[in-house]
């Protein structure tokens, strides 16, 4: 990843984490509660997703989830819910 991706990913994740308050969209509990706060993709950032649906999607706010720990980073994955995907690529590419 390039240097100013990697910044501007950084930027969106810190904004991100204060509209929630630093809580976990899952479980409520802070970010902070096992260590280093994490942003789950409801549509995982895997090669073939980022071939098919491009980084703008993938990258997008509305895909990415505040979590505290990769238990709750897991059940905001819904890569097995096509419909939900679908949905969620109408509303990210009505936003950009």
């Amino acid at each position: 990843m390039k240097s100013r991706e990697s910044l501007e990913l950084s930027i969106l994740k810190e904004e991100i984490f204060k509209s929630v308050d630093y809580r976990c969209e899952v479980c409520g509990k802070s970010v902070y509660t096992y260590g280093t706060p994490q942003l789950a993709h409801r549509i995982a950032q895997t090669k073939a997703n980022i071939k098919r649906y491009n980084l703008a999607v993938i990258h997008n706010r509305l895909n990415l989830a505040p979590v505290c720990s990769l238990k709750c980073n897991d059940k905001c994955n819904i890569g097995n819910r096509p419909e939900q995907v679908k949905e969620l690529v109408e509303k990210i590419n009505a936003d950009l």
